[in-house]
């Protein structure tokens, strides 16, 4: 099994090829509370991290936004297509 910062990486691979950008950033320092996820950002989908979550939970917030695109048409490390495709059949949202 693949480390997690391997699979970070796979993500952030798969994310790019669909032209999601991520932003890591300290959400902390916000005057009120921005949680991190998926967002379009003058037409452009973009994902925001906070920099103070563990990679983990970094590793579920791609997940989880890469599940609402179309990954028919593009590769992607098989352990992130076999991951969505046993969330589909559970009904799993981690």
């Amino acid at each position: 099994m693949q480390n997690i910062e391997s699979r970070i990486q796979d993500l952030k691979e798969a994310a790019e090829k669909l032209s999601v950008k991520i932003e890591i950033a300290n959400l902390n320092d916000q005057e009120f509370a921005i949680q991190g996820g998926h967002c379009k950002l003058n037409g452009e989908d973009l994902i925001i991290l906070d920099k103070n979550l563990p990679e983990e939970e970094h590793l579920i917030v791609i997940l989880n936004t890469l599940k609402k695109f179309d990954l028919e048409n593009i590769y992607i490390a098989d352990w992130i297509r076999e991951k969505i495709e046993s969330d589909k059949t559970t009904g799993t949202q981690s």
